[in-house]
């Protein structure tokens, strides 16, 4: 990002201040002490400290410890993002009130790419903090998978071996699924042919399918990364169901709060980044997911066959691009090919900060 948003900031650090005050001040009826205005400005300091430098890493950390607390908190998913876009939204006004009409167009883009940023690494936090407590979770304590043990007449159970797809709908209107082993990957199959993950699901999430026309390349699919069992209920069992066991309603509810939530960051992602960011993020979700780490914990081997065309659909892309930004990557020492078609991430730190800032 420019010298010059950097400027801007300083300029406009005391006009960022009355705001955020104010702000404070309309939301919870009372005047914010001294301690707490310094410490809340230290975060506009960090944003311009990471801009001028050039170095995001800091800043994404917070960021990432924001979504942490915020799940923590007992704070919805939504809800955390939409007060990260509310609070980095006053960046902007604190801008263009501080420098008016001479604010250039330039500076509100990179604003919006600033933007985009600190929100995935709030819901990247935020995730993660969720993941962390659902490995805590004691087997059978999710309450949608103790109601559908109970109704066993309910539901129909999928064995899928890797790379096996739930077919979509054409004789229903809307079937249930719930992963109870495995990961699957929900994507999207676009008018134009091309695919894009929209999320990759572990044990507990669940996802709708509903019908499809007959001939249309558009729809939701599911695919197996590795052997799953998918349990699928009846839009009529399904409230039927859920009608007799709030808790597994609340669970439902829940789950697809956050596969909204992810819809939303992820077209925002599109709107605002390149097809090199959105690989970058893929590479380090997969090595969340089906990552091996290094005894020297600076290397991540994903374990499973990756071929570039199977990540070009994960992204939106195409192969030829993908295959181009590999040999990039693997030339400047972030990534190296193994054996199988698997990848290892030689350099974490590399990567992360490439996900902040592509310096293409």
């Amino acid at each position: 990002m420019s010298n010059q948003l950097a400027t801007l900031l300083r300029k406009s650090a005391p006009v960022y201040r009355d705001l955020w005050i104010a702000q404070s001040r309309d939301g919870f009826g009372t005047e914010p002490s001294e301690d707490v205005v310094s410490k809340h400005l230290s975060y506009w300091d960090a944003i311009a400290r990471a801009v001028e430098d050039n170095e995001f890493s800091e800043l994404m950390k917070n960021a990432r410890d924001a979504g942490h607390y915020q799940f923590a908190s007992g704070i919805d998913l939504s809800e955390a993002v939409r007060r990260t876009v509310e609070a980095t939204n006053m960046i902007e006004i604190a801008l263009l009130e501080a420098n008016g009409e001479a604010t250039p167009i330039e500076i509100i883009t990179e604003i919006a790419e600033l933007r985009s940023m600190i929100v995935m690494a709030v819901v990247a936090g935020y995730n993660s903090a969720f993941a962390e407590t659902e490995k805590k979770k004691k087997p059978g304590t999710d309450p949608l998978r103790v109601a559908l043990m109970r109704n066993p007449g309910k539901y129909t159970a999928v064995t899928l071996k890797t790379r096996d797809e739930i077919a979509p709908l054409y004789d229903e209107e809307m079937r249930f699924f719930a992963v109870e082993s495995g990961k699957v990957r929900l994507y999207n199959l676009l008018p134009n042919g091309r695919a894009i993950t929209l999320s990759i699901l572990s044990e507990g999430d669940v996802f709708f399918q509903w019908r499809t026309q007959t001939g249309s390349l558009s729809c939701i699919c599911a695919e197996a990364m590795q052997p799953s069992r998918v349990i699928g209920v009846s839009e009529k069992d399904l409230i039927a169901l859920l009608g007799a066991q709030p808790a597994a309603a609340v669970d439902v509810i829940g789950n697809f709060a956050r596969r909204l939530t992810e819809s939303q960051v992820l077209i925002e992602d599109l709107m605002n980044n390149s097809i090199n960011l959105r690989l970058y993020r893929t590479l380090l979700e997969l090595a969340r997911e089906f990552g091996r780490t290094s005894d020297d914990g600076k290397s991540v081997k994903i374990e499973m066959s990756l071929t570039h065309q199977r990540l070009a659909d994960m992204i939106g892309s195409n192969r030829v691009t993908v295959t181009r930004k590999l040999l990039e990557l693997q030339k400047r020492g972030v990534i190296a090919a193994r054996g199988s078609g698997s990848i290892e991430i030689l350099d974490l730190e590399a990567l992360n900060r490439l996900t902040v800032h592509d310096d293409d």
